[in-house]
């Protein structure tokens, strides 16, 4: 027999095994859509969250905020699997996917992200791509190791008023920066009154950017008696950062350590 006829055999089963495995995925959350498309499968994403903006995830249909998710919406895109963190609200959604007998996986589960290694590599294995997985988590926990201890005190906070406390995933970055979380004497997210700001001597302020309509922009906020009274009011080191760099792990959070080391 001539080999030609098996080469075009082998390619068909091989075709075959492809389509039995595509995937159609729905991505709940930012943080895991970047590890989806990290690892090669965009294409099989048929839904995302809107805080998902990769390119490679522009033809995906949008079934909502990450924080404000719809079981019901995500069930009409009859996915084979859907994916997401801790970042997903409300936290019913994950039970209601379940009864709804969708495969549902919530890779990571802790809001300050410590498990974000992990969930790389829980995507990869649910995904056939378990080798590229741990290459990457691997590289991703390796630049995200503590950087030297400095005397440092960060203070994140999400709108001008909540700051993040231990749990985080402020506080996860601040540490990984080797500085100090101004508010480690909280847990999670907790509105801080004007006293508790110059109290608690922050020397750097990052606030989100996508609130900035709430506490009246950087200039104005940076005035604000309390703050001004502040190390980093007195200095000027108040910044903005975009709430997916500032407010959740991923894979561009050794990138922001970095950031914030230099601040």
């Amino acid at each position: 027999m001539s080999p030609k006829p098996l080469i075009a055999a082998a390619l068909l089963a091989a075709l075959a095994v492809s389509a039995q495995a595509a995937e159609r995925l729905v991505v709940v959350t930012p943080d895991i859509a970047e590890i989806v498309v990290a690892l090669g499968a965009a294409n099989e994403v048929v839904g995302r969250d809107r805080s998902s903006k990769e390119p490679q995830l522009a033809h995906a249909q949008v079934v909502g905020f990450s924080r404000a998710l719809n079981a019901e919406t995500i069930a009409k895109l009859k996915p084979t699997l859907v994916l997401g963190s801790a970042a997903a609200q409300p936290p019913t959604l994950w039970p209601q996917l379940k009864l709804l007998k969708l495969r549902a996986e919530e890779v990571s589960a802790r809001e300050d992200g410590g498990d974000f290694a992990d969930a790389i590599r829980k995507v990869g294995q649910l995904l056939g791509r378990a080798d590229a997985a741990g290459k990457l988590a691997s590289g991703w926990q390796q630049q995200m190791q503590p950087r030297p201890a400095r005397n440092i005190r960060y203070l994140v906070s999400y709108d001008g008023s909540l700051v993040a406390g231990k749990d985080t995933a402020p506080d996860t970055l601040i540490r990984s920066a080797g500085g100090i979380n101004a508010a480690a004497g909280l847990n999670g997210f907790k509105p801080l009154s004007r006293d508790a700001w110059q109290a608690l001597k922050p020397d750097v302020i990052i606030l989100g950017s996508h609130t900035a309509a709430v506490y009246g922009g950087k200039d104005a906020f940076a005035k604000r008696p309390e703050v001004a009274a502040t190390p980093a009011g007195k200095q000027g080191r108040i910044y903005l950062l975009p709430p997916q760099q500032a407010m959740l792990i991923g894979l561009d959070s050794p990138a922001v350590v970095e950031q914030m080391v230099k601040m």
